[in-house]
């Protein structure tokens, strides 16, 4: 994997969870958006823990 391709998911993954965390503090509880905003910081978690395996398995010689 081409190492800005790494970085550029890393990023793309950090911003989707930090902004998707960010508005699960400020959200009420109980709401369509709560719940949204719950589906996405799962994902993007997951995208995350795929792009950090990915970078890992393709450093191995």
């Amino acid at each position: 994997m081409d190492s800005n391709l790494g970085r550029a998911g890393f990023r793309i993954g950090v911003f989707i969870v930090m902004t998707s965390g960010g508005l699960l503090l400020v959200l009420p509880k109980g709401t369509a958006e709560y719940v949204l905003m719950q589906i996405t910081f799962a994902l993007g978690l997951i995208f995350l823990a795929v792009i950090i395996f990915l970078v890992r398995y393709s450093q191995r010689p």
